[in-house]
């Protein structure tokens, strides 16, 4: 399974369990991740803070 195929099937099963999707924060937090890439190198990648990111990447695991 690819990173984009994963991330399809998880906002499919997000959006018809919760009626939710992820947003373009978690989907690239979700995609980065998928590549092995750390939350470190996902915040400078997308300009975003460490602490922030590693906030999304939790939550989005735990839906």
């Amino acid at each position: 399974m690819t990173a984009q195929e994963a991330l399809n099937l998880i906002d499919t099963l997000l959006c018809s369990t919760f009626g939710q999707r992820l947003n373009d924060v978690q989907s690239v937090v979700l995609l980065e991740s998928w590549l092995g890439r750390t939350y470190a190198e996902i915040a400078v990648q997308i300009s975003y803070e460490h602490d922030y990111i590693k906030q999304v990447g939790s939550h989005t695991i735990s839906l």
